[in-house]
């Protein structure tokens, strides 16, 4: 029998036990991702990568004396599966979903990629403190902390943070993405949250909603998804996770342009 029919009908079963009240809407949600995920990567450090980008240049540096050939462009190789070692904290901490924490996924993604690059680790407390931090460095800086645009976020990251260069890209594609990270370079993406489909967010989803892409696996991109309590290494399908990428565009959503923010670490 095909593996997604067989899948379904199990899934059926399960939905059919539920309403007899043996089993939970939740068990139902884990037990279907679970079946439908790729293994997740060994994830990687970005030493570890900048270390083998220096073994690779230095082959690539004693070809071109042995064959007195010129030198080539660089290039970036996209491996077959990549996971970056991105620490991960929901944008609500102790599972409180305030007002506050419901509408802090940007600064939620934007903290741990700047823990990433500062090779930090969380506690829920820690957390807590950075979060809320954030939002008073926005409501200082803007007068505002909800839905900040791509260009938004990126400038509070370089603002608070003291990063040089924190670029914005727009009409992008699920290759650029892979380039940057591929690079070492978690990315940021905003998106329309309700097209990603996410069955952990309490319905309908948020209108608009931050993500961070660490890697992918053969069939999957692996996210910090900071909108659930089971966010880190969150899969979602390309086609789902590239349809629902759009910027705030003054609330219309679905109209918003596609971008990505990555940070570069200072020198």
């Amino acid at each position: 029998m095909n593996k997604r029919i067989l899948i379904l009908n199990t899934v059926l079963v399960l939905l059919i036990v539920a309403g007899l009240g043996y089993i939970g809407r939740h068990q139902i949600i884990d037990l279907w991702e679970g079946w439908m995920s790729d293994p997740v990567p060994e994830s990687i450090t970005y030493v570890e990568i900048l270390n083998r980008s220096l073994n690779e240049n230095k082959a690539q540096d004693e070809a071109i004396l042995d064959t007195n050939a010129a030198p080539a462009e660089p290039m970036v190789e996209i491996p077959e599966v990549m996971n970056l070692d991105v620490p991960f904290t929901t944008q609500s901490p102790f599972a409180e979903w305030t007002e506050q924490d419901n509408e802090s996924c940007e600064e939620a993604a934007a903290l741990t990629v700047h823990y990433y690059w500062q090779q930090k680790t969380f506690t829920k407390q820690i957390a807590q403190d950075e979060l809320q931090a954030i939002v008073d460095f926005e409501n200082g800086y803007f007068g505002f902390y909800k839905d900040t645009t791509a260009a938004q976020t990126a400038e509070f990251i370089k603002e608070l943070w003291g990063y040089e260069r924190v670029d914005v890209e727009y009409g992008i594609t699920v290759e650029d993405i892979k380039r940057e990270v591929a690079q070492g370079r978690p990315v940021i993406l905003p998106t329309a949250g309700r097209l990603l489909g996410n069955p952990n967010f309490r319905e309908p989803g948020p209108l608009y909603h931050m993500v961070v892409v660490r890697g992918w696996t053969e069939n999957m991109i692996l996210t910090n998804d900071p909108g659930t309590r089971k966010g880190e290494n969150y899969q979602y399908g390309p086609d789902v996770l590239y349809g629902a990428i759009h910027d705030w565009n003054g609330g219309d959503v679905d109209a918003g342009q596609k971008a990505m923010i990555v940070v570069w670490p200072n020198d």
